[in-house]
């Protein structure tokens, strides 16, 4: 038992985050996600990483992003989620 919860606080604190590709989810609607550890700034640290990603799609597109939603919460053990939904203008 001890040695599972050393490794589940191990995990928590690992500077990990991982972003998803764009997924096109409508007409000119996309949606993309990240997560980050709280050594990665967590929540916002996620939300960061995908509005990031949302400009990057639209700056390929030679249109500029409108963020239509933001979804934050949390993933098992302490990491932040943010899911962006966002058009290309």
């Amino acid at each position: 038992m001890r040695i599972v919860l050393v490794v589940i606080a191990a995990a928590s604190v690992c500077a990990c985050a991982m972003n998803y590709d764009v997924v096109k989810v409508g007409d000119d609607t996309y949606q993309v996600s990240a997560v980050a550890s709280p050594a990665r700034g967590g929540i916002s640290g996620a939300q960061q990483m995908a509005l990031a990603n949302a400009n990057k799609k639209c700056d390929s597109l030679g249109k500029s992003i409108n963020v239509t939603n933001i979804d934050t919460g949390h993933e098992f053990p302490a990491a932040g989620r943010a899911i962006v939904t966002f058009t290309c203008k």
